[in-house]
């Protein structure tokens, strides 16, 4: 498992002046052989830059987006989408409900393996292809041409639509953290004065989406540089946080009720089955794997730090997530007060047992403030998708929403019809808060699904269907941990449309089941309505798969420079 710098040099093709794609011709060996020969005398080796946009057109798209994102921003990004100190406190009370602390911490420990498992599948593909598209662009080489439209189309709209309802959720759990701070403050022996309404809530979100797409339409530099922050005060944060709970927490539990006690908190009489629901937490927070892939055609040496990125976020959020996790649960000095505090979030009552109303709302900041730092980034991921989707021709109106904003060199349109897309989710929550939940719900499934579909295909197709493997591979290890990471999606995935508690009610139950039913038709639908006349999946010129890996320089003669 690692880099491959064969791989690496294989990937580079020539960059047309005008960044229009290669077209081949017969005729042109000398001016080839004379223009390497000018450039070597610019240049000792061509520039990372210059080798991310090579490999760009031999992939068939045009560079339009200015590459500035380098390798530290790069790695800040991954781990700030998952952004663990806001993710855990926003999902803490689901496992510590259905199945108690062990369910709690061991959930965690699990799922974090087997998202390492998802993530480095998901490196070996896109480190092959980096382009906005992420996974779903992958789709083209790894099924037949017969098949790639309608494999795009499906995959395309899970992952959209899982993306842009993991950004729905985070600024609406922003609003939610925002709210039970002002309910913490307006206690009044232990009753809260202020109860927030649904339509508050909704109105707060919709707000927050708009702050996110604000920063989301800045330059690609902006964002470098904004960015390179979120990591390091995600981290720092964290630790911090643990040691302050750790001190100030008076009558902490017990290693062995934190470790070891599991509880059936669901009523479906079964402590394994609660054990189970207690994923929902690892689930939620860690998935959009991809997401740092969306950002690849505006990062340097996307090939590598890519992967990279994508394996270093999960290895880090795991271990922090899991510190994070067991130091609630020893917080938890009155489990039922604290689960039924007026908040909503027993974290936010953990925080403010400890260090009061001041020293609570500081610990809480930085909460949401990471929290933020997640929305930014995810819906940064989202926008690029429905930008690359968009260019595709899979949105209607395509040539509107893949503009190139000419001040800003960003899909500017597309981040606004996130904006848009996102808050039309949230307003649902003013009628009915069992649906908003559904919808959130989506986002792990529908994420993992549109993962695992393109690698199925992959071993399905694999003595078929060409693929140029790119720089980072598992090598003999890629089968079974493919293997892990499809078994893994499918059971979980099961787990997580169950409903979470029984007896099942119309008020209790878990509709997410339905939503995917309802992607899945919709999807179905539209694509038979006549998608399927106009799309035809990722819309490239296949450059790369005229270039030999082994020997691109002999096939130079075979290519006008324009």
């Amino acid at each position: 498992m690692g880099i491959n710098a064969d791989s690496k040099d294989s990937s580079l093709g020539i960059l047309p002046v005008d960044g229009r794609a290669l077209h081949p011709t017969s005729s042109n060996r000398s001016k080839a052989a004379e223009a390497a020969g000018s450039s070597q005398h610019q240049s000792i080796m061509a520039t990372i830059a210059d080798d991310d946009d090579r490999l760009l057109v031999r992939i068939g798209y045009t560079p339009v987006l200015q590459r500035h994102f380098s390798r530290w921003s790069t790695v800040s990004y991954a781990i700030s989408i998952l952004g663990v100190l806001g993710s855990v406190p926003a999902t803490f009370g689901a496992p510590m409900s259905s199945g108690g602390p062990a369910t709690a911490v061991w959930a965690w420990f699990i799922g974090s393996i087997m998202a390492y498992c998802i993530a480095s599948s998901v490196s070996e593909l896109v480190s092959a292809y980096p382009t906005a598209g992420g996974m779903y662009y992958v789709t083209k080489h790894v099924v037949p041409p017969e098949h790639v439209a309608i494999w795009a189309w499906v995959i395309g709209w899970c992952n959209f639509l899982g993306q842009a309802a993991g950004v729905a959720s985070l600024a609406y759990t922003i609003s939610q953290m925002i709210m039970a701070t002002a309910v913490m403050h307006t206690l009044d022996n232990g009753k809260a004065v202020f109860v927030p309404e649904a339509y508050q809530t909704v109105l707060l979100a919709i707000f927050v989406l708009c702050m996110f797409g604000t920063i989301c339409s800045f330059p690609t530099n902006w964002l470098h540089r904004i960015i390179l922050w979120f990591a390091p005060i995600n981290i720092i944060a964290s630790i911090c946080i643990c040691i302050a709970l750790l001190i100030l927490t008076p009558n902490k539990q017990s290693p062995q009720w934190v470790f070891t006690t599991v509880i059936d908190g669901s009523g479906w009489d079964s402590k394994g089955f609660s054990f189970l629901l207690g994923f929902l937490s690892v689930a939620w927070t860690m998935t959009d794997y991809d997401g740092t892939t969306h950002m690849s055609e505006e990062t340097h040496d996307a090939a590598i730090r890519g992967p990279v990125a994508i394996r270093a976020a999960i290895l880090i959020s795991g271990v922090v997530g899991w510190m994070l996790t067991i130091t609630f649960c020893f917080c938890m000095s009155d489990f039922d007060a604290i689960m039924a505090t007026p908040t909503g979030l027993p974290v936010a009552q953990i925080f403010f047992n400890a260090g009061g109303k001041t020293g609570g709302t500081i610990m809480w900041f930085f909460v949401m403030l990471v929290q933020f730092f997640t929305g930014c980034s995810a819906m940064l991921a989202n926008a690029r998708m429905a930008w690359a989707f968009s260019r595709d021709h899979a949105f209607p109106f395509p040539g509107f929403w893949s503009k190139v904003n000419s001040f800003t060199h960003t899909p500017v349109n597309a981040v606004w019809l996130v904006v848009a897309f996102c808050s039309c989710l949230d307003l649902i929550g003013i009628g009915s808060t069992l649906t908003i939940t559904a919808i959130f719900n989506i986002t792990a499934p529908a994420l993992d699904i549109s993962y695992i579909a393109v690698i199925v295909a992959h071993r399905w197709y694999e003595g078929t269907v060409v693929f140029h493997p790119g720089p980072y591979t598992m090598g003999r290890w890629s089968k079974p941990v493919n293997a892990i990471a499809v078994t893994w999606v499918v059971f979980i995935s099961v787990v997580l449309f169950f409903p979470t508690i029984k007896p099942v009610k119309a008020d209790n139950m878990n509709y997410a089941i339905c939503v995917a039913a309802f992607i899945g038709l919709f999807s179905t639908l539209w694509w038979f309505a006549g998608a399927r006349k106009t799309y035809t999946g990722p819309r490239t010129s296949d450059t790369i798969d005229l270039l030999p890996p082994e020997d691109p320089e002999d096939i130079l003669s075979d290519y006008d420079l324009p």
